[in-house]
């Protein structure tokens, strides 16, 4: 009797043993699960900011490089055939760019887009307002290094509105990130295939070109509110930047109010609350 009790104890306490080993097992793995969802989560952000330095750099350095003889007119002073290579040198740097960071940040680069993100319900709040702060550091870096080759001469790259006509370049620069946005959000974020997907990327770099060979002369094609902050910042002139933040937003909106009229019923579904 003695040695069955015995028995029964020994198998009790491995059976604790081993029950308490798979919840320590169990506890690991949720912290661990737990520490790559928090690195993932950092690491979107700091592409990011990779991200729009990239832009911004490119941009700039490329404004100020091809920049008129009145540089203090921004990218509107730029002639019609450097107007053209600009367009096509945010073509390809959008694309690059879209390539290389759309799978782990979506691509945003562009509080304009991110805030069409966010009504679509494809972000949460918080992950739209650390986004936001990301690209503005991530421009206002890509503009420090241009400044720090060129100096005062990066004033080229502002974006101002020809002549001082402000109704003409707020229109602009609202049906410019309308088109641009409304393309983004119709194939980086809808199409569910992988030719389908990869030939959205190249329209969405089409799309931000096409407008700036459009519209550079004229407003200077931002599209982007980080775009045009981080040079306004570094060389401190804010003149007529409230244009580049109240019309790229609002072209994001309806952009945004029409997708969801349009093509929600084919949309990706959103991320869980």
């Amino acid at each position: 009797m003695q040695r069955i009790y015995l028995i029964y104890l020994h198998s009790f306490y491995n059976t604790r043993i081993n029950i308490t080993c798979i919840v320590h097992l169990i506890g690991l793995s949720h912290v661990k699960s737990h520490v790559n969802l928090a690195a993932e989560s950092r690491i979107k952000y700091l592409v990011e900011i990779v991200g729009t330095f990239i832009l911004v750099y490119a941009v700039c350095s490329a404004a100020t490089v091809y920049a008129g003889p009145n540089k203090l007119v921004g990218i509107v002073g730029l002639d019609k055939h450097s107007t053209i290579g600009i367009g096509l040198l945010v073509a390809f740097v959008v694309i690059a760019i879209t390539y290389a960071t759309a799978y782990r940040s979506g691509a945003q680069i562009n509080p304009a887009v991110t805030i069409a993100l966010l009504v679509t319900r494809k972000i949460r709040a918080k992950e739209a307002a650390l986004y936001i702060a990301c690209q503005i550091l991530g421009a206002s870096l890509g503009a420090a290094v241009v400044y720090s080759m060129f100096g005062g001469a990066m004033a080229a790259s502002l974006t101002l509105p020809a002549d001082n006509i402000v109704y003409r370049a707020l229109i602009l620069e609202t049906i410019m990130t309308f088109t641009a946005v409304y393309v983004i959000l119709t194939t980086l974020h809808n199409v569910k295939n992988k030719i389908g997907y990869a030939v959205g990327l190249l329209a969405i770099g089409f799309a931000f070109g096409f407008n700036v060979i459009l519209g550079g002369n004229v407003s200077g094609a931002s599209m982007n509110p980080a775009r045009s902050f981080g040079p306004a910042l570094i060389v401190w002139n804010f003149d007529y930047q409230w244009i580049y933040w109240v019309a790229p937003i609002l072209g994001g909106l309806i952009a945004s109010g029409l997708y969801m009229i349009l093509h929600k019923d084919l949309d990706i579904p959103s991320p869980p609350t």
